[in-house]
């Protein structure tokens, strides 16, 4: 299918290019051997490959073609997805890596909207990190074709906008749309790559390792449901799954295949953070516990007396909603330039206050002791000045048109040798001494007016999670109360919907915002899905995990056949009961395959089966259940001397061997018959 795909995106891309000589399009771009040339950026192994339309050369992340992709993927259900992806370093290290950088920040607010699941990297992340997703719902190239064409139809020309644009303002910056003659070339590699098809990971010998694709994941899911309720027999790991979902949610970057100990460590940290929460539900949880309550407080005064008051607590929902709408704000430095026309306005600025104070402003000349002083502002916006020591000499006037054009050509007046002659060749006229005086004044305003100033930007909300195990062994409709409606996701807070209600306590506005999630865990041997309250299955997505052999075949255990035994186990309790029953695969992880045998299978069952040992039986075998000596003897006269005594029907007991009694690996061969 990936190669087979690879294939119909290159010939509608060539297609698309005969039709319309601009359109054009890359493959791969930078290679250390020639081999390498002839693919799409991306590997089979990775089920991606992607293209790009612009030739925007940086260092880092990685080839041109990093900058910005349309990225083809098969998903793991035999579906095919597209997306638009935008990344570049946050450290750029020269100019054109803080042009690419500039740029790619100029596109994100243009870009947002415009597909149906976007995803935007945390402003604490490295990279400036952003991609557009499609509905990963196509079986076929042919279904995915005309939402691509609107796609694109969308977005070249948003960027071939902000790349003119940064071209005029970065004379330097190199960014173009490929060649018509590049074009060529590239078809001719593309299709002797797809005559002598290989897949990438087995050309070990003519490739060397290349700078990748920096990729989003499309295997992470980042449009997670803003609910979920993960359910499943014990030991499936719904408790263990809910920390993987919850730094997925939170921080979407962070390397979830690394050792368990780094990622409980991230854990911890957005724990500490109060982006995520944890808490339990059980039978005496209540809606004041949750939402908000009223609590009493014992106060004592100074000398010791002691009053109970009553306040209205915030419950953990109510807080973690709370923190998860805190308005999060930066410092941030904006430079601007101080220029010519920001001078003049306020030159013409003083001049107006000067006249109202009856306090001309006064401006100073080249000569000693003397200067002019500005009379008057025309309508047309220019200036009057006379000498200051003489009222009856005559007037000069300076014009904004012509000042401009001088304080151009000399920004530093001190190159001037010789006022008239040098002003002359520029504007012609006279009147030099009044525009030096005028000038002189507006660059000192440049020069020395302040040119950064420091301003609060808003930054976006951070998702926060809440996790709640055990969801089912609390009454969910009352401790969640009205708030079940407001968790919806078109009724949270900026959605279209959008509910708020007055709590009964506080008597306070309150909804839910966007960027809150909800985790939940039920152990579905414990209540089955059905029997939850029909609003709450309503409102959550509910994803099932079920024992896996895989996990316990991955280990590959060598002291008992612990994949068989699992399997046994599973099917016999199936069959007795049902799949909601059966062993997660925790319980036949641990080191100890004994100690989890005794301290959590048997008791498991012990509980399942009410003690039935004769059922147990079935399940484990003789190797842990045998009859009692009692039941061996099956003689009526262990009963007292009544007349009914012979006409009782006496059935076998059954019961648990003392663990230390039994021989363990007998035992399991015994399970397995």
């Amino acid at each position: 299918m990936y190669q087979e795909l690879q294939t119909q995106v290159f010939n509608w891309l060539k297609e698309k290019h005969n039709r319309d000589n601009n359109f054009t399009f890359s493959v791969r771009q930078k290679a250390n051997k020639g081999a390498e040339l002839n693919y799409f950026i991306g590997t089979e192994k990775s089920k991606y490959f992607s293209t790009t339309f612009w030739y925007v050369p940086v260092a880092y992340p990685g080839s041109s073609s990093d900058l910005m992709n349309l990225v083809f993927t098969v998903t793991k259900h035999k579906k095919i997805e597209f997306h638009f992806q935008f990344n570049q370093t946050k450290s750029p290290h020269d100019n054109q890596n803080k042009y690419a950088l500039e740029l790619i920040e100029s596109i994100k607010p243009l870009f947002k909207g415009i597909f149906p699941n976007e995803y935007f990297a945390p402003d604490t992340n490295k990279m400036e990190l952003f991609a557009g997703y499609s509905n990963p719902i196509y079986n076929n190239f042919d279904e995915l074709k005309n939402d691509l064409e609107t796609f694109l139809d969308k977005v070249i020309p948003i960027v071939d906008q902000q790349i003119a644009l940064f071209k005029s303002k970065y004379q330097d910056f190199t960014a173009d749309r490929y060649t018509v003659e590049e074009q060529k070339n590239m078809f001719a590699k593309m299709e002797e790559r797809f005559k002598k098809y290989k897949i990438i990971e087995d050309l070990t010998e003519e490739l060397e390792e290349e700078e990748e694709l920096i990729m989003v994941d499309s295997e992470i899911d980042y449009n997670f449901p803003l609910n979920q309720i993960l359910y499943g027999p014990p030991g499936t790991g719904k408790t263990y799954n809910t920390v993987n979902k919850a730094i997925s949610i939170v921080n979407p970057e962070f390397n979830l295949n690394q050792k368990r100990e780094f990622i409980k460590a991230e854990y911890d940290r957005l724990v500490e953070a109060g982006q995520i929460v944890f808490t339990t539900f059980h039978q005496s949880m209540s809606y004041e516990d949750f939402i908000e309550g009223i609590k009493p407080q014992i106060e004592e005064d100074s000398d010791g007396n002691k009053t109970i008051i009553y306040e209205v607590k915030n419950g953990l929902f109510k807080l973690i909603s709370e923190k998860a709408q805190q308005k999060r704000l930066k410092q941030e430095t904006i430079n601007y330039q101080y220029d010519f026309d920001d001078a003049w306005d306020s030159i013409i600025n003083d001049a107006n206050v000067g006249l109202e104070n009856n306090t001309p402003l006064k401006l100073s000349i080249q000569t000693p002791n003397l200067g002019l002083k500005i009379v008057d502002v025309t309508e047309k916006g220019n200036l009057k000045l006379k000498p200051i020591y003489s009222e009856e000499a005559k007037e000069y006037i300076v014009s904004y048109s012509r000042t401009k054009v001088l304080q151009n050509a000399f920004p530093d007046l001190s190159v001037i040798k010789n006022i008239d002659k040098e002003f002359r060749a520029i504007i012609g006229g006279s009147n030099s001494t009044a525009y030096w005086a005028v000038i002189n004044y507006l660059n000192h305003k440049i020069n020395s007016e302040k040119k950064s100033t420091n301003q609060e930007i808003a930054l976006p909300p951070l998702p926060h999670v809440l996790i709640i195990d055990e969801i089912n062994r609390g009454n969910v409709s009352q401790i969640f109360g009205e708030l079940i409606t407001l968790i919806e996701e078109s009724k949270r807070i900026g959605n279209e919907e959008e509910l708020k209600v007055t709590l009964p306590y506080s008597k306070k506005e309150f909804g839910v915002p966007s960027n809150l999630y909800i985790i939940g865990t039920m152990n579905a041997a414990d209540r089955s899905v059905e029997a939850l309250d029909t609003a709450l299955r309503r409102r959550f997505s509910f994803v099932e995990m079920m024992p896996d052999l895989k996990v316990v075949e991955e280990k590959q255990f060598s002291d008992f056949p612990r994949v068989e035994v699992m399997q046994k186990i599973n099917q016999r309790i199936e069959l007795l009961l049902d799949k909601n029953y059966t062993l997660g695969h925790s319980y036949f992880l641990k080191d100890n395959f004994r100690s989890s045998f005794k301290n959590e299978i048997i008791p498991l069952l012990q509980e399942y089966f009410y003690n039935d040992c004769g059922k147990i039986g079935l399940i484990l075998g003789k190797g842990f259940v045998r009859e009692k000596e009692i039941s061996k003897a099956n003689q009526h006269n262990v009963f007292a001397d009544f007349d009914t005594r012979n006409e009782i029907e006496i059935i076998k007991s059954y019961e648990l061997i003392p663990f230390e009694d039994i021989e363990f690996n007998s035992a399991i061969e015994s399970l397995l018959v």
